[in-house]
């Protein structure tokens, strides 16, 4: 008897560990998908006075989001969204802003990858 009740805990605190994992992956995709968005439309209004401050912004959710994914997710996914991110910030540092849109896109399919793989369904397991 137990036994049974351990094993029910155990996998209740699994379950409970594994949703709010994803729940917290999720929001900060998000915040810093919006992030990504706000400096794409500070670059396309030429608010350049603004870009700055945006990508520190990134940098600072970046930095925070890292120290928990790196437990969760494929390093490759990280490593990939370091270099767009050192990319982006080259090509605003040289103004050259037709390229850091890009390199902004870059940042904004890798971070929609990577909680899409690490949430539980069909999909993922086969």
């Amino acid at each position: 008897m137990k036994l049974s009740i351990a094993i029910v805990l155990l996998t209740l605190l699994f379950l409970g560990l594994g949703w709010y994992s994803e729940t917290l992956i999720a929001r900060q995709a998000e915040s810093i998908l919006s992030e990504l968005e706000n400096l794409a439309t500070c670059l396309q209004e030429g608010k350049t006075a603004e870009i700055d401050r945006q990508l520190a912004r990134i940098n600072q959710l970046w930095l925070s989001a890292r120290r928990f994914w790196v437990l969760l997710t494929d390093h490759h996914d990280l490593d990939d969204f370091e270099l767009y991110l050192a990319r982006t910030k080259s090509y605003l540092a040289n103004k050259a802003y037709i390229l850091a849109l890009s390199g902004i896109a870059e940042m904004k399919q890798t971070i929609h990858r990577i909680p899409d793989q690490l949430r539980l369904n069909l999909e993922n397991i086969f």
